[in-house]
């Protein structure tokens, strides 16, 4: 990976968000733009209801705006199909979220290879030995990374708080994505978990990962490059 070379990663322009519940309608967004220099960590802070959460899954192409532009890369996502948008989520975006969302039956370096699989065919992964060989070796470096490589063979359940969010991290990066957008990944655990996690967000991105990070804890993002605020639907309003 390489450091910020002026490239935006991500470039969101003039974004709206509205949903409806019921006959009302709530605005959530209102115009957010934000850009993205491949290489930077870039918080974004708020309070609970700000829309962070919204504009992180705008942002990772998890869901539509309503109106403004968001370029993942340089491409344009309203001109992108749904094949399309699906393989960006899989290969160049990489997801970490506040309650890990770990698949119960699956263990550690399973949870963490899924991603891998699923940008696979599944007649594919059974017959590319070599593919399926390169992802289990790239697990295991990431969690031997995160200090979790006696962990491999553990369910969640088995593991701390902190231990979930490293192996979320992990599945996060299998697949070598361009951005990690992390959604409140401490907000889930006690202070001192959430120092730690922070410490390895920084690690990646010191190794030139761009991350952008969504939280309503301020005192956790004294070493990103920036922080934007969300207040009522608006980027330091």
């Amino acid at each position: 990976m390489s450091r910020p070379n002026g490239q935006l990663a991500i470039d969101v322009q003039g974004v709206h968000k509205s949903y409806r519940l019921g006959r009302v309608t709530l605005k959530v967004l209102r115009g957010v733009s934000l850009q993205v220099e491949r290489g930077r960590f870039v918080a974004v802070v708020g309070a609970s209801g700000s829309g962070k959460s919204t504009l992180l899954h705008l942002a990772g192409v998890l869901d539509r705006q309503d109106s403004g532009t968001i370029k993942i890369n340089g491409v344009d996502m309203q001109s992108v199909g749904a094949a399309g948008r699906n393989r960006i989520r899989c290969r160049d975006i990489g997801f970490v979220f506040q309650f890990y969302h770990l698949m119960g039956e699956l263990n550690v370096l399973e949870n963490v290879m899924l991603p891998a699989m699923v940008d696979s065919s599944a007649l594919g992964w059974l017959h590319k030995r070599r593919g399926a060989k390169a992802a289990r070796a790239r697990a295991m470096d990431l969690l031997e990374k995160l200090g979790l490589d006696d962990r491999l063979k553990h369910r969640p359940r088995e593991l701390s708080g902190g231990e979930r969010q490293r192996v979320a991290i992990a599945r996060a990066l299998i697949n070598d994505p361009d951005v990690l957008l992390a959604d409140e990944p401490t907000g889930n655990l006690d202070s001192k978990t959430g120092r730690q996690i922070m410490r390895l967000l920084k690690s990646f991105n010191d190794a030139g990962q761009t991350i952008v990070m969504v939280t309503h804890d301020a005192s956790l993002v004294k070493e990103c490059d920036r922080v934007e605020h969300l207040r009522d639907g608006r980027l330091n309003a």
